[in-house]
């Protein structure tokens, strides 16, 4: 299976596992923080701990955070954060928006793989810009992988910090208000 190939199924994967966690409404539990960033942090070292780490390689690594972070900001806005006023707890509700960003992703990411393997005029287009600007061909897996793990850390920090930010507008205690009874004829 090619680095490329293997991007793409790491891609997949990551979100399928957004889709089943976020996708719909969703009670923020510890978990609901803690779970993307383990799985970051697993397939980080998982897959980039033989990445090239020479400063051309560093500045597509940047390139790839760079495209991440627009994308999470895609995430982001179509994730709305609400708190329950009786109980205090938040909740994260993530539509078909959500769906949308992350299937764009995806899918930019797949054409893209399709393209340099599958298409002469993409593949020689793709080569010589990479020989040109002296990049090394080990870098295209890692690329999609740090752009796919910094959409979902990113996304976690900012949609934690609304949530905490929703909370704090929301502390005030609801509190229940008795009834007087009326009597009516007395």
């Amino acid at each position: 299976m090619s680095d490329l190939a293997q991007a793409a199924l790491i891609s997949g994967g990551i979100f399928a596992v957004v889709m089943l966690t976020q996708f719909g409404r969703r009670a923020n539990r510890t978990m609901s923080a803690l779970r993307p960033i383990i799985m970051v942090v697993l397939v980080g070292y998982g897959y980039l701990a033989g990445a090239p780490t020479d400063p051309t390689s560093v500045k597509v690594y940047l390139g790839a955070v760079g495209v991440g972070l627009i994308f999470a900001a895609g995430a982001v806005a179509f994730t709305r954060v609400e708190v329950d006023r009786l109980t205090g707890k938040a909740y994260t509700i993530c539509g078909l928006g959500f769906v949308a960003v992350w299937l764009v992703a995806v899918a930019a990411r797949l054409v893209f793989i399709w393209l340099v393997e599958n298409n002469l005029w993409a593949r020689n287009e793709f080569g010589t810009f990479m020989i040109s600007n002296h990049v090394d061909f080990a870098v295209i897996a890692p690329f999609f992988v740090i752009w796919a793990l910094t959409m979902v850390l990113a996304r976690v920090a900012v949609v934690q910090l609304r949530i905490r930010l929703a909370v704090l507008t929301e502390s005030t205690p609801v509190v229940a208000v008795p009834q007087e009874r009326v009597s009516v004829g007395r």
